[in-house]
């Protein structure tokens, strides 16, 4: 061998040290980068020279060096499967579990004056007032109604509370969405760097894939991916199934009005414009671990915001069919606000209806005929049958000028009664069914106060009998409503109960709920946690091993100068001992 190729020999060496110095000082660097995964350097003998054989067989050869393969770009492909797939399971049970902690939390349940303390408060008004219901004690029928006041005011309050939740997650929803859309443009656009880069197939893009690989785990938070690498470098995304990224494009998603007419609601979903605003979803189906569909930020959203406002009409009757229960099923039960919202606004109407049935009783009738109203209009029956307050039944205030059967609560902008008047005279009160604007009025939350006639005089209460009497049996029977099993709680808890037993069963199935949330979040952030440590612990960048590294490097580096320093003396000396 000849000492020019031994002196290339160690120009080599140096050269290939002096990259595997960059690389670990590169990783060194970024260290703290997010996303970074460490980078090796990798060596290859550089080419060998046959001078000869050995005994006719072995081959002699004569090696020029070493030069740097290809940089080593550690990854483990299934360990980013898994942690993207348990990341995006870990953000989906999250949602579902800090649902329940605010509603929990709007009802006082974790901290402040549970609204169960509100409800006892009112019942104690109705006791005091079964006491001394004669007209001459106001201060109780008062204490009554400004219990009542709080009553209604605190439950129309957690009502709107649990309805701006629902505003909040759909804005998060129309976020994610644009998030979404922005992070494959993000990949497009690496993809498009890393194609172009390794073109050539001399490098590998290792930085622009890190910062890849870092935009698919934030996107297998936001939802389900699948995806696979070309031989081109390029990565394409599909999205529950549906093309998201392909090798050239991003077909993004976008928000639509969701189309639930009969309720009026304002909310989003989430489609496909190019599919003809396919929805991304299907939030009908079951979901579960076993499925594989409990994955995603963005559905567990969409999950616990539910479709539209929910009330106490939503919930199926005690006689309804499986077809009622199926729809409640499926466009109620899945959403731990809409549900909530449902058995929250049956409470309410159970005890507003019940209280008011009670001061003003009511019987059906049939009309036929021509009436006159207050105002002079005429109206015509013609064998309708009508619900009427019942006047034989019902009792009065202790003012004068008070009318029979006062209601308590009242539906904003519809009055309780049509008064008419028959061909004789006589007053006849026919309930009426919708407000001033002609549109069907219930006894809901966001829809109910107190009358405003009682909150101006207390005297209007009806607690007088016809005769002038103090009516205890009637203040009796408002407290008495308190202890009677009024309804069940919703298809899958069927038990009758009291206004206290519902609303300690509904609040128990909330805390059911949010404890079994935890309990799987917790196991998917211990999950999340390990595998994310062992992608640490295999790409990871450690401090003390690229030291270790460095220095190795540098000795390595040093050798090969001092090797060629040596084979350069040589030179030196035979050329001048040949006179040259």
């Amino acid at each position: 061998m000849s000492l020019w190729t031994n002196m290339y020999i160690g120009v080599t060496g140096l050269k290939t040290q002096q990259n595997a110095i960059n690389i670990t000082a590169h990783n060194l660097t970024n260290v703290n980068t997010e996303g970074y995964v460490r980078q090796q350097a990798s060596f290859s003998d550089l080419s060998y020279r046959q001078v000869g054989l050995v005994s006719g067989v072995a081959t002699w050869q004569t090696g020029y060096g070493v030069e740097s393969d290809r940089t080593r770009h550690i990854r483990d492909l299934f360990l980013d499967a898994s942690y993207r797939e348990e990341y995006g399971r870990e953000a989906f049970y999250d949602v579902q579990y800090d649902a329940t902690v605010e509603i929990e939390d709007l009802f006082g349940e974790l901290e402040g004056e549970t609204f169960q303390q509100t409800l006892l408060n009112f019942r104690e008004a109705l006791e005091e007032l079964a006491k001394t219901p004669e007209a001459s004690d106001l201060a109780t029928r008062s204490g009554v109604v400004l219990y009542a006041e709080e009553f209604i005011s605190r439950a129309n309050a957690i009502y709107e509370d649990l309805v701006t939740y629902q505003t909040e997650l759909d804005n998060q929803v129309k976020s994610m969405v644009d998030q979404i859309n922005s992070l494959g443009e993000q990949i497009v656009y690496y993809n498009d760097l890393i194609r172009n880069y390794e073109a050539t197939n001399v490098e590998t893009a290792s930085d622009y894939r890190d910062q890849r690989d870092l935009l698919l785990d934030k996107l297998g938070q936001l939802v389900d991916i699948d995806y696979k690498e070309n031989a081109d470098g390029v990565v394409t995304v599909k999205v529950e199934g549906v093309n998201f990224i392909t090798e050239d494009a991003v077909f993004k998603m976008a928000t639509a009005q969701l189309d639930t007419v009969d309720h009026g609601s304002s909310f989003v979903t989430v489609v496909w414009p190019y599919l003809e605003n396919a929805e991304v979803f299907n939030l009908s189906a079951t979901v579960s671990t076993a499925l594989g569909n409990d994955v995603g930020k963005l559905k567990s959203t969409l999950l616990a915001r539910g479709d539209y406002v929910a009330n106490y009409t939503d919930l199926p009757a005690d006689d309804a069919t499986a077809e009622e229960i199926a729809i409640y099923e499926k466009n109620v039960a899945y959403s731990s606000i809409m549900k909530t919202e449902a058995e929250f606004d049956r409470l309410i109407n159970g005890i507003v209806e019940l209280v008011n049935s009670i001061l003003c009783p009511e019987v059906e009738t049939t009309l036929n005929g021509t009436y006159t109203t207050e105002s002079g209009e005429t109206v015509t029956y013609s064998g309708e049958t009508v619900k009427i307050l019942d006047l034989d039944n019902c009792s009065y205030g202790t003012d004068e000028n008070s009318t029979p059967g006062t209601e308590l609560f009242s539906r904003s902008d519809a009055e309780r009664y049509t008064v008419l008047y028959d061909s004789s005279g006589e007053k006849i009160y026919v309930y009426n069914e919708v407000n001033e604007f002609g549109t069907t009025s219930l006894y809901t939350l966001g829809n109910l106060e107190v009358n405003q006639t009682l909150l101006e005089n207390y005297a209007y209460l009806p607690l007088t009998t016809a005769s002038g009497d103090a009516d205890y049996d009637r203040a009796r029977q408002l407290v008495d409503l308190f202890d009677v099993e009024f309804d069940n709680l919703n298809p899958e808890n069927t038990t009758n109960k009291t206004f206290m037993e519902y609303y300690e069963s509904m609040i128990n199935e909330i805390a059911n709920e949010g404890t079994l949330y935890k309990a799987m979040y917790d196991n998917q952030n211990t999950v999340v946690s390990n595998l994310d440590n062992s992608r640490e612990a295999f790409y990871g960048v450690s401090s003390d091993e690229e030291l270790t590294a460095l220095i190795k490097y540098q000795d390595a580096y040093m050798a090969n100068s001092r090797y060629i320093n040596v084979i350069s003396e040589m030179l030196e000396n035979i050329i001048e001992r040949m006179g040259v």
